[in-house]
């Protein structure tokens, strides 16, 4: 949806704010779901050509292998810069996922913007649990917001409820939004 394919059908500029508004809120919900899995589909395949690579030089080398203790030794080398890779690799998807969930918390507890709250978190009590739960983030996310209540948006519920709507009006269904583009104020 585009702001112009809004004004081409007459619509006033506060309510193409409006609407784009609830769009924006519904793509960031979507994209949250989502938010990860092209880095990491990304990361997997470079560590997998990385992985790949690694084996077929140890191959080739094996090949040429007879008795010769200096290819013995390249062997070993490059097995242990395989297992750096690996250990290396683990360690960054890790710290992606919980990079992404940190960034999540952050977003249902209504930060503003997330790079001013994180830099008050002690991040080395930031854990996933055995049960894959995120540890120690509620903790520091009370404090937070109790030392620098301007960092979050608490006033704002996220509802978009146009004037002269009751709240018993589903505002954000499509059959609201289309009411609205027609002036109607009131459901029927």
């Amino acid at each position: 949806m585009r702001r112009e394919d809004l004004k081409d059908l007459g619509l006033e500029s506060s309510i193409i704010d409006s609407v784009m508004k609830l769009h924006g809120q519904s793509i960031n919900k979507f994209k949250e779901s989502y938010a990860d899995y092209d880095e990491l589909k990304a990361q997997n395949e470079e560590l997998t050509a990385q992985v790949d690579k690694h084996n077929k030089d140890l191959k080739n080398l094996r090949g040429q292998l007879k008795d010769n203790d200096d290819l013995k030794g390249k062997i070993q080398d490059l097995e242990q810069q395989n297992k750096t890779i690996q250990a290396d690799s683990k360690a960054k998807i890790a710290q992606i996922k919980l990079d992404h969930a940190i960034d999540n918390g952050l977003s249902n507890a209504k930060a503003r913007d997330a790079k001013p709250v994180k830099a008050l978190f002690d991040m080395d009590k930031i854990k996933f649990n055995d049960k894959g739960e995120l540890d120690g983030l509620d903790d520091q996310l009370k404090a937070v917001k109790e030392s620098h209540p301007y960092l979050f948006d608490e006033g704002s519920t996220g509802d978009y409820k146009p004037g002269g709507h009751d709240d018993n009006n589903d505002t954000g269904s499509t059959k609201s939004m289309i009411d609205i583009f027609k002036g109607k104020t009131t459901t029927e």
